[in-house]
Formats: structure tokens, C-alpha cells, sequence
């Protein structure tokens, strides 16, 4: 990091500028850190592109895009200012050093550190492209080593960048030689995440012999050697040759897809302090000190222990670990100890719990938080509907009543969410919105406070409730046993949580209008084709039907939802299976009027939980009365017909009824 000059900036957004940090593709990159401690990398535009009202408009997309992806493996968006005179986005900071670093530092890294990396990569990757996005610049220097694992930057926003160099210059979009030949021609196929898988066996090549699949030369050279020559794979190690080779196609049909290059590579972590060389570490450590990471002992958010067990787990929804299939990455790329297969179908991961569900102590740290105020009414509410004894001989009264006089007294609500599950909970525009976002507003009417929502990856949500960031945590949380007792999603959670239940999810089939095939359960899927999006819950569910000693069902897999619901309504499949509130929503609210229909009872429905933290019983008694208010009222049914999720409804308020 640099100190300051005259011309560099104070103060950008809500962030106070402590020095630079370098240059990226937009242009010069800032540390800064919010009034909570929390430090944020800020990326501030070119003057040629800020000009651009092109770029400002593509920009101002992606930001909103990239804010969308989680997980402990990308550098999540935590704000932005596409239409500031000087576009800027922030980014959560982990002191880390770029693998094109590391590598010219220390030379080539050892077979279990690129095992490592590579797992952690396959997971930065499945999270961006589950939210329809392509990094499509993956080098080594948009990688950063950290002591918790690699981290990928610039997914979607360099994208932004390169499309007005393109416009302006005629240059490429990416890095030559570990561009994808498809990015490359013309007239090839389209860009899709297989150019990522490209780059990925590049920057293993790269990570392991120091060197680029087609060595160094001049751009025009490499591009040339992409398109017609064969990658140079020598000094590999068996098994690290296979995987490289395969996913250096030159066609993009012929690369693995992610989940199948998960199996082959082995589970992520865990990262623990001798994942990286005894160098790096120690330089990591220096930087660490050198740039004040908050995370250091003393700082106000402690670091998360980071214990991953095996591919990630879902939500919430008890998954057997074998479901990716059995690791097998050849020594020196040892697997974990395999684990028998699941005996019969259950219910799996779902889409972004499959890809956010690790602990990260960097993106804990930060919170990766942006907030909403949504509106009250303020005001105490009435006598409870519900009023009476709950098992366990509890009391309940009015609701704002029973509320911590420290709350009453500040008035405002925080509650947490990751803001990427439609319709439970996303953006649109600049604003949070759907099923969610209007149940933590009525709550708060009820309980006369105002509600602030705070977005934040997934995976430090109830570590940001025990730090006290959130009173809160409403996204589509699974209620599990193991979640309540402060042990869920491969982290220490603190002293546990309780779980007020307040939707029920399953799995849900997708059929046209008049189900021609006349399908009403699982027990009609086999021999039927089954259109399903990769990398899901829905997938994982068809992969274990058919481990059972059945007729096949045959599965028409798709990297994107659309693509789902589009091959059912042109018949191309005869159903599809997806998470219910996605499957609800998406066949009521389908444009062009294609007339798809959920059929059957949802599979395998579990409760989702608004977490309060284990210490705040009477926080969690007041939300419980306040929801049973809701539903005795009918307002909690009104707000489930407007998101098309009748069928998710509770009876009545249950606390820890998933355990």
C-alpha cells in the first residue's frame, strides 16, 4: 500500500480513504474503511470511462448483478456509486497477495496448496455463474492467496470495463493465454462458463509450473497458440495433468462442468494455517499487520473459525456428503476420506445454499453489508390473537410489550438477509424486495419499530447476529438442530440461535397446463425427461433417484433457470424440478404466457426460521406473537398470495420446530 497524494481522495462514498492500494482495470483501487472498522477495497473509473455513459449503464448492471454472488471464495460487492461524477464500487477486504505474486515471489506452489486452490476456485466459480454471470477474465493476478483460502476479484465488473475498451480500441476482452478460444474467434460459440473452466486449467498449469499452458510470448502469439496448438502441460503432476488437459478443451462442449470437476478435485479446506508455503505465510502475515487488518486480535469483528468438512452444505437441509460422488484427485492430490452413499432420495442443497454455505473469517469480518430502511407505521400494536401458553409454559402478551426496553428505545430493527433468493428475497433496482423483505416490514409494524434490512453473504449471517450486527436474520434460513446449537454451515456460530418457523420449502415439480404426461409425483419421474438447472438442489434430488434401483429418470440439465422453464414450455422436456418458492413464483409470473403449472405436493418441505440469537428470549418471543398476529389476522396470507407462495404457509408461529 501507498500513502496518499494530493490528487487522491479523502473520502469516498461512506468509506475514509487510508491509501492506495494499486491500479485495476477500471483504475486505481483504494483502502478504505467504514465507520463499523470494517475495511473495503474502492475501485474508482478511468476518466475516459467515467465519460462513457455506455460503460456507466453496463457498470451500474453488474454492480447490481455482482452483488447478487456469495460465498467465501469471491470478494463480495458491499457498495456502489455507478452514477457518481467518479463511478466507484466497494469490495470487502481480505489482506491477500495475487497468485501471479506468489508465484514470481516464492516459484511454484506445492500439489496439496494447488489442490487447495483449485477446490476453492470450482467454489468461487459455481457461486459466480449461479447468479447468470461470467468472470471471464479468471489470471492469476484476479486471484488473491489469503490465510483463509483464494479469493477471486472482478467478476462482472471487469466485464464492464473491457466492453468499452472493445468499443473504443477494437481489443479483446481477457488475458491472453488463459483466454478461452471461443473469445478468441469471431465466429466461434458463445461465451458461457465454460470459457471460465478454460481459464481454470491455465491458472492451475500457471499456479503449478510458474508458467501459462502456452508459455510467455507477445499477446498476438499467445492468442494464436490458444486457437491451434495444444497446451504445454509438461512438469504436471499426474492428476493435476488430467484435470488441466480436460478443462483446456478446445471446444467448449468437450470441458467438465463444475460439479464434475468438484468429485475430481476433492472438497474445499480446510485452510488452515499450513495450506499455503511457510513464505507466503509469513508474507501474508506482514501484510496483515502492515494494512491493519481489522481481523487482527483486539479488532472489533473477531475472525470466524474456518472448519469446512466436505462439499459444501446446504442451507440448512441435512445433505449426504457423498453427493458430489467420491473425490478422485491421484496423489499427490490426496481426497478426503470417501463417504458412503446416500441409502434413499432426500431432500438436497438449494441453489445458493449449495454455493454459499462455508464460514470465511475475511468476508465475516466485513459483514459485506448494505442497508435498506424500510418503512413503519410505528406504533404499539393490539392484544395478540394468540395470546395464551406456548409448550414450555412461556406467557405471551403484546408483542411490542415484551420487545428489550434497549430496542423499544432505539426504535430501529436490523435484520440481516443476503438478498439473492427469489422471490424470498433480492434486489430490484436498488431496493430489497420480495416475500421476506415484506414479512420483516409487517413484523416491524406490528412490533412499532422501523426495519433497516442489512445484506451480507449467507455464510456470515449468524456470525453477524452473534457479533451483535443484526438483531435478526431472515433469508430463507433452514431451521436444523445443528443451526439452533450454534454449529451449522461448517462454522462456530457463538451460543446457538433460536428459530422462529415461518415458511415451509420443499421441492417442487413444473408441468404445462393440462399436465399432458400426467405427472403428480417423484414416483411419475422415471422414464420421464426432467429439465433441471446444474449445480441445484432439484439436480443433487434427480442424481440420488437414480441410484436407486429403478426405472431411470433422464435428467436435461441447463446452466441457467430460464433455460429450465423455457424447455418445458416448448416441450422439449416433459417437467421440471426447482426449489418451491423459485417454482411458485417463476410459473406465475412467467412472461408470454406459456401456461406452466406447479403438480403434486411439494417433496421433502422443511421450515425456514427467522434466527434471534439464543441470548434474546425476549426478542424471540415478540417476533413469535407478532407473527402469530400476522397469521390471525390474514395479513401474513396476503403476503404470500402476493409472492405466489400460498403453499409455503405455517399455521402458527412454532420456535425450533426443524430440530
Amino acid at each position: 500500500m501507498r500513502p496518499l497524494g494530493k490528487g487522491d481522495p479523502q473520502q469516498i462514498g461512506p468509506f475514509r480513504i487510508i491509501g492506495l492500494l494499486g491500479g485495476g482495470g477500471m483504475g486505481r483501487v483504494y483502502l478504505g474503511r467504514a465507520a463499523d472498522g470494517q475495511s473495503v477495497a474502492v475501485k474508482t473509473a478511468r476518466a475516459e470511462l467515467a465519460d462513457d455513459p455506455g460503460f456507466r449503464k453496463r457498470f451500474a448492471r453488474e454492480v447490481a448483478a455482482a452483488q447478487r454472488v456469495g460465498g467465501p471464495f469471491v470478494a463480495p460487492v458491499v457498495a456502489a456509486a455507478p452514477h457518481d461524477d467518479v463511478p466507484w464500487m466497494a469490495t470487502a477486504y481480505v489482506p491477500g497477495l495475487p497468485l501471479s505474486t506468489a508465484v514470481a515471489d516464492a516459484g511454484p506452489l506445492p500439489g496439496p496448496t494447488v489442490r487447495l486452490l483449485a477446490a476453492g476456485l470450482l467454489q468461487a466459480l459455481a457461486a459466480v455463474h449461479a447468479h447468470g454471470l461470467v468472470h471471464r477474465d479468471l489470471k492469476p493476478s484476479n486471484i488473491l492467496l489469503t490465510a483463509d483460502g483464494p479469493r477471486v476479484i472482478d467478476f462482472g465488473i471487469a466485464h464492464s470495463a473491457a466492453d468499452t475498451a472493445l468499443t473504443v480500441t477494437g481489443t479483446t476482452m481477457g488475458t491472453p493465454g488463459f483466454m478461452a478460444p471461443e473469445q478468441l474467434t469471431v465466429s466461434g460459440p458463445g461465451i458461457t462458463g465454460a470459457a471460465d473452466v478454460f481459464a481454470l486449467g491455465g491458472v492451475l498449469v500457471f499456479a503449478a509450473t510458474g508458467s501459462g499452458p502456452y508459455g510467455s510470448a507477445e499477446p498476438q502469439v499467445l492468442m494464436y497458440r490458444t486457437v491451434h496448438e495444444q497446451p504445454r502441460l509438461d512438469g504436471l503432476p499426474a492428476g493435476l495433468r488430467e484435470v488441466a488437459a480436460d478443462c483446456l478443451a478446445k471446444e467448449p462442449a468437450g470441458r467438465p462442468d463444475l460439479p464434475s470437476l468438484m468429485a475430481r478435485v476433492g472438497p474445499p479446506g480446510p485452510y488452515g494455517g499450513d495450506w499455503l508455503p511457510d513464505r507466503l505465510t509469513v508474507e501474508l502475515e506482514r501484510l496483515s499487520a502492515r494494512l491493519g487488518d481489522p481481523r487482527a486480535p483486539g479488532a472489533a469483528f473477531p475472525p470466524t473459525p474456518h472448519q469446512p468438512q466436505g462439499p459444501p452444505p446446504p442451507h440448512g437441509i441435512p445433505t449426504p456428503s457423498g453427493s458430489y460422488g467420491t473425490p478422485q484427485f491421484p496423489a499427490p492430490y490426496p481426497p478426503a476420506a470417501p463417504t458412503p452413499p446416500p441409502a434413499a432420495p432426500a431432500a438436497g442443497p438449494s441453489r445458493r445454499r449449495l454455493l454459499a454455505a462455508l464460514s470465511v473469517a475475511g468476508v465475516a469480518a466485513g459483514g459485506g453489508a448494505l442497508a435498506w430502511t424500510l418503512r413503519s407505521t410505528g406504533g404499539a400494536a393490539g392484544p395478540d390473537p394468540a395470546a395464551g401458553r406456548r409448550p414450555g409454559g412461556a406467557a405471551t402478551g403484546a408483542p411490542a410489550a415484551q420487545l428489550p426496553q434497549a430496542l423499544r428505545d432505539a426504535g430501529v430493527l436490523t435484520i440481516g438477509s443476503d438478498l439473492t433468493y427469489a422471490p424470498m428475497e433480492s434486489l430490484s433496482g436498488d431496493r430489497p424486495t420480495g416475500f421476506d423483505i415484506d414479512l420483516g416490514e409487517a413484523l416491524g409494524r406490528v412490533l412499532g419499530l422501523r426495519v433497516t434490512f442489512r445484506n451480507a453473504a449467507f455464510d456470515t449471517l449468524l456470525t453477524g447476529l452473534n457479533a451483535g450486527r443484526f438483531q435478526l436474520v431472515m433469508s430463507a434460513l433452514t431451521d436444523t438442530k445443528e443451526r439452533q446449537e450454534g454449529r451449522g454451515d461448517g462454522a462456530v456460530t457463538g451460543a446457538g440461535v433460536d428459530l422462529v418457523d415461518y415458511f415451509r420449502s420443499g421441492l417442487s415439480l413444473v408441468v404445462r397446463k393440462g399436465n399432458p404426461s400426467g405427472i403428480q409425483g417423484p414416483g411419475d419421474l422415471p422414464g420421464m425427461t426432467v429439465a433441471v438447472q446444474r449445480g441445484t438442489a432439484a439436480h443433487d434430488y434427480l442424481q440420488q433417484l437414480n441410484r436407486q434401483p429403478t426405472a431411470k429418470v433422464r435428467p436435461l440439465a441447463f446452466a441457467s433457470s430460464a433455460e429450465v422453464y423455457a424447455a418445458v414450455a416448448a416441450d422439449r422436456a416433459a417437467v421440471c424440478l426447482d426449489e418451491y418458492p423459485v417454482a411458485a413464483h417463476a410459473a406465475a409470473t412467467r412472461p408470454g404466457g406459456d401456461g406452466l403449472v406447479l403438480t403434486g405436493k411439494q417433496i421433502d418441505p422443511v421450515p425456514f426460521g427467522i434466527a434471534v440469537a439464543r441470548k434474546q428470549p425476549a426478542l424471540r418471543d415478540a417476533v413469535r406473537d407478532a407473527l402469530d398476529q400476522l397469521i390471525a389476522s390474514g395479513d401474513y396470507r396476503t403476503l404470500l398470495r402476493r409472492w405466489n407462495v400460498e403453499d409455503g404457509a405455517v399455521e402458527r408461529a412454532v420456535v425450533n420446530g426443524g430440530g
